[in-house]
Formats: C-alpha cells, structure tokens, sequence
C-alpha cells in the first residue's frame, strides 16, 4: 500500500443548530439528536456580546450533557472591511469577543465569514480588499495570544471578495499569519460552478470543512445525495490534502422546510458523509473514489430524503439566488474575471450601481 491509498477516517460534527431549526428539538435535546444521530462533536454560532455569565455556563454544561464537545464556532465577521474606522474598530472588538467565548466554550477554533459584500461597488474595492487584511491581522494577533485558529469561510455571492479557493488563498497570502487557515464549504463552491480539483489551490491550509449537497443555482445546504454535487470528488480531494493534519469535518444541512423530519435527515447525513471519506482516496492515486454513495451523476444517488423531489431546505418561496445562469465565478464583480481581479486590479475602482 502506497502512501495515497491510505484513507482518512474523520470525527464528524454537526451544525447542530442550524440542522434542527424550527424542529421539536431544542438546546441541549438538539444537541443530544446530533449525537444520537452520529455526530461526535457540534459548532455553535452565539451572541458573545452581552451574554450573561450564565447563559456561558449553561451552553458549556448543556455540551457536557449532550456529550458533544464545541470544537468550533462561527462568527459573522461583516464590517471588518467597513470604510468608517468606527464600525471597523467596533467590529473588530465585536470580534475578540466571538473569540473569547470561544475559548470558554472550549473551542480552539472560529470559523470567519466575511462581509465586504455588503459595500462593494460603493467604495474602490482595492481599499475594502486591503482594509480586510489589515483588520485580520489584528484579529489573527488576538487569535494567536489566545491560542486558537481562525478559518475564513469562502461564500457563494457573486459581489464577495473570498468566493472561491483562488481568492481564498490569495486572502491568506495577503494577511499572512499561521493563525488563519482555510474553511472549505462543499455547497458553496457548488453554486459558484467552482469544481474540487481547484482546492489543490489550498494545499495544507484547510482547517475546517462544511460538507453538504447543493442544488447548484443557489444557496442552501441539501442533505447528500439529493443535490447535483460531486460529492466524492470533493471528499477524494480534502482527503489528499488533510490526511495527517488535524482538520474538522462538518455536515451542513439544513433548515429544513420539513423540521419535523430533521433528525432522520441529519442522522442519514452524518452516515452519507463517513461513508464517503471513509471510502475515498486521494484522485491522483488512480482509485476509483471507494465505495461511498455515488454523487457524480452516474446512476442512481444514493438519496438521504426518501426519494422524489430532492429536500429544499429554502422553504419555498423566491430563492436567494447567488449565481445561476451565466458562470458565476465570472460574474463576481460584474463580468471581468474576479479571479484576478479580488483587490480591484491595480488601480481602485468605484464601479457603484451596487448600495
């Protein structure tokens, strides 16, 4: 057996929360589901600022109870890029508070999502892009005296600035700090038309993964095996790149517009998805990707929603579509390639028509 054909067998967690939103189950008898479905830890996303010290206690208890260790936790980072130094510095202590509730809950790691969006086209995204950087390096600094990892998340907008692994790289490049790493979100690179060959771009920098199925127009997390994803490419290739290091794997899926059947969609998730790493290998190995449910549009998926029509998660209604229709990894910021051009491409622009 060569060194490639050795397989990665991951703890899995669960985004506990957000898989059994709106369902029966609740707080600590959520994250008790999680593990009975399989999960072996969970990641939170709380309100650090202004929580009373027993709320604190509580979520650290109501862990313990449930047996399901915090490993990690989100933290909407969206005005780190904001022109107005004010909002950027609140911001930014907003942060270091995520941070510290963090590493009360007993986490070593928060993953990072970004917010540059919500501004670009009203100032010259050269500034913004830098602005960005200059406020992650501060937060990386408070992150390495604390002892934890930040992981920026890549999201599926077209106007984001860290939408695909190319831009992700070159955000960590740009800040430079060992206590920023990478979190992979399978869905998302999805809807970008973004295939998993391209996180050969992220080599030995993914720190934490997202694993969910995606419809491929728009954003929500599908349990796998009922979206369009090549699930199995994308395990095949995070398999090759974090064998031996200390990544976490998380199923994402969820809300569910059936909440009521949130704990059999979560529990054939977690099983979908350790069958798939389990049985994956790396693709320059030659191996046919094992034994786990086919995800590359060749026969049958192996369906985790009862068959029929593939569970949405949107509830109904008019998606919040991100980049259907034309190639979106194109369309970033208005049709010059955003690959190239994530900082404004030399000289700032102030395209506007964007508020």
């Amino acid at each position: 057996m060569t060194d490639t054909d050795v397989t990665w067998t991951p703890s899995i967690g669960l985004l506990a929360n957000q898989a059994f939103s709106g369902s029966r189950w609740k707080g600590v008898d959520a994250w008790r589901a999680a593990a009975e479905a399989g999960a072996e830890w969970i990641s939170v996303t709380e309100e650090a600022h202004g929580m009373p010290e027993e709320r604190r206690r509580q979520l650290r208890e109501d862990a313990e109870k449930a047996g399901t260790p915090i490993l990690i936790t989100g933290c909407h980072a969206f005005g780190l890029s904001d022109p107005r130094d004010a909002v950027r510095e609140f911001n930014l202590e907003w942060a270091k508070r995520q941070l510290d509730l963090t590493v009360e809950l007993g986490a070593r790691r928060m993953k990072v999502l970004l917010g540059e969006w919500v501004w670009r086209g009203m100032w010259p995204n050269a500034l913004q892009w830098q602005l960005e950087v200059d406020t992650l390096r501060e937060l990386c600094a408070y992150a390495e005296r604390r002892g934890t990892v930040l992981s920026i998340e890549l999201e599926p907008l077209e106007n984001s600035f860290v939408n695909d692994p190319h831009s992700l790289a070159r955000m960590l490049a740009d800040v430079g700090s060992p206590a920023l790493l990478a979190n992979v979100d399978t869905s998302h690179m999805v809807v970008r038309g973004t295939p998993a060959s391209e996180l050969g771009q992220l080599a030995g920098r993914v720190d934490s993964i997202d694993f969910s199925d995606s419809n491929g127009k728009f954003h929500e997390h599908l349990a796998p095996g009922t979206g369009v994803a090549d699930l199995a490419a994308f395990a095949g290739e995070l398999v090759a790149d974090v064998r031996g290091r200390d990544a976490l794997l998380a199923v994402e899926v969820g809300p569910f517009n059936e909440p009521d059947r949130a704990y059999d969609l979560v529990r054939a998730s977690v099983t979908a998805t350790r069958e798939l790493f389990t049985g994956a290998r790396d693709p320059r190995s030659g191996g046919d990707g094992g034994s786990g449910p086919r995800t590359d549009g060749g026969g049958t998926p192996n369906r985790t929603d009862g068959g029929g029509t593939p569970n949405r998660t949107d509830g109904g209604g008019t998606p919040n579509r991100t980049g259907g229709g034309d190639d979106a990894r194109d369309r970033a910021d208005g049709g010059d390639d955003a690959r190239d051009r994530a900082d404004g491409g030399g000289e700032p622009r102030a395209d506007g028509g964007r508020g």
